[in-house]
């Protein structure tokens, strides 16, 4: 125990002031003793006590003022490293614990700063923490929310309050099932809470917007007391229309595979199997082939190039043309294609017309579809038209007819894939129902825009618009 300095240190001073205070009552009590044998007189017994009582008053006023001091010199740096732990306790690490000696106290100060360092460290590496999953639970597409036992949320992000509409929570006091008003949801949750165990299912909000969602349910351990279930939704509503727009696809494409095929085979198998046939026959029964052959090969090229033309990473190489030559290619090209069905193919063009920024063949194809679909769907004796024009900084492109035309009905789904307003007539003509998608596409991979004016015996026109100048995208 003595090894201990304070101890040392506090023993020390007690019994200095003890031996003071004696010493001071002995020097006092001897004055007295002194004075009362020099002079034995002048006294009496009675002022004699009350010297004593005095003096003795006066010694341990003077011992209670040094003691005073004494301890305040020794508790002096103990309240102040009380007072550094206090601070460090609130947060505050600014201040450290002066090191006035290598004792006890140095010991002590020591011992508290460093505890204040590593305090200090791991409170930045929680708030670091904190700030990490804020961030990443702000900035989430896929909303998540926790709650506990009874279904009260405890943890909701920024996408989830989006996802189901959700303006304002109490977090610890609303409860699930009266922010978001799902039953299966709420039935997923309770299965969850009384069976401990993970699922995944879909579920679907109709509102603020319908939604598919998949959700995962898990039960988690919030902290040493605390239970709960997290829950995160996926929005899968658009790659469920994908996957339907894919499934259709492929059916599509299967069927208008199977036609041309199995005419092709019927025939084929005709021509094998019947020796016998006129020459005529045979010729017929030929033509019938090459003509499915042609069209199975129309699709698939149509295929392949709005394959290509979907594709996300596809590049187009963009050049300034000077379109003239380009339209006038076409035009004598169709000219004589319509002259030749009985139709009047007009075109209408300024001698001067700015450059434009595009893919030649990406555009001519886009003009060609249309001009197809026009001659292929106007009576003998109709007109055709095309007009090209500068409007402001685009090009405009405008392709008209006087056909059968299209009913109102029928226009807002004409660039779907393998739509077809009559797809018996289509068929007939060779149409592989894929000409205005791939128009569509080639539209919008110039910035550009399309629209469909139409009257059914009256005839359509197709308005598109392209900039002159693409835009610039920096990596």
């Amino acid at each position: 125990m003595f090894k201990n300095k304070l101890f040392r240190k506090i023993f020390t001073s007690f019994v200095a002031l003890l031996s003071l205070s004696l010493a001071l009552v002995g020097y006092f009590m001897s004055k007295v003793i002194k004075e009362r044998y020099s002079d034995p007189w002048t006294g009496s017994l009675e002022i004699d006590s009350k010297t004593i009582i005095l003096y003795t008053l006066f010694s341990f006023v003077i011992t209670l003022v040094i003691g005073f001091v004494l301890l305040r010199i020794n508790t002096s740096p103990l309240l102040n490293i009380t007072r550094i732990a206090q601070n460090f306790a609130r947060g505050n690490f600014t201040r450290k614990a002066e090191i006035a000696s290598s004792g006890e106290m140095g010991d002590l100060a020591n011992a508290i700063n460093a505890m204040g360092i590593e305090l200090q460290s791991r409170m930045q590496t929680i708030l670091d923490d904190k700030n990490k999953l804020d961030a990443i639970m702000a900035h989430m597409s896929d909303a998540i929310i926790t709650t506990d036992l009874e279904e009260r949320i405890i943890l909701i992000n920024n996408a989830a309050k989006t996802m189901f509409g959700i303006s304002k929570v109490v977090l610890d006091k609303d409860y699930l099932w009266e922010k978001i008003r799902n039953e299966k949801l709420c039935n997923l949750v309770r299965e969850i809470v009384k069976t401990q165990t993970t699922r995944t299912s879909e579920i679907e909000i109709p509102s603020p917007e319908k939604k598919l969602l998949q959700t995962h349910l898990s039960p988690i351990q919030i902290d040493k007391n605390t239970y709960g279930i997290l829950m995160v939704f996926h929005d899968i509503t658009e790659l469920r229309k994908l996957e339907n727009t894919r499934r259709e696809f492929v059916a599509n494409v299967s069927h208008e595979l199977r036609t041309p095929l199995a005419s092709i085979k019927g025939y084929v198998e005709t021509l094998l199997g019947n020796n016998a046939l006129r020459y005529e026959d045979t010729q017929e029964f030929l033509n019938i082939i090459m003509k499915h052959t042609q069209r199975l090969d129309n699709l698939i090229k149509d295929i392949l190039e709005l394959s290509r033309l979907e594709s996300h990473d596809l590049k187009i190489e963009l050049h300034t043309l000077d379109i003239h030559p380009c339209i006038d290619n076409i035009f004598s090209q169709y000219k004589e294609h319509s002259a030749g069905k009985n139709k009047i193919l007009e075109l209408d063009i300024p001698h001067r017309i700015p450059a434009i920024e595009t893919n030649e063949y990406l555009l001519c194809q886009l003009l060609t579809n249309l001009l197809d679909n026009a001659i292929k769907y106007t009576p003998e004796g109709g007109r055709i038209g095309l007009k090209v024009e500068p409007i402001n900084k685009s090009i405009l492109f405008e392709i008209s007819d006087t056909g059968i035309g299209i009913p109102q009905k029928h226009i807002p789904r004409i660039f779907e894939r393998f739509y077809r307003v009559d797809p018996a007539r289509s068929r007939e003509m060779g149409g592989t129902g894929l000409g205005l998608s791939i128009v569509k596409h080639i539209v919008h991979l110039h910035h550009g825009s399309i629209k469909v004016e139409s009257m059914v015996n009256v005839g359509s026109k197709f308005i598109i618009t392209i900039p002159r100048q693409q835009p610039k995208y920096t990596a």
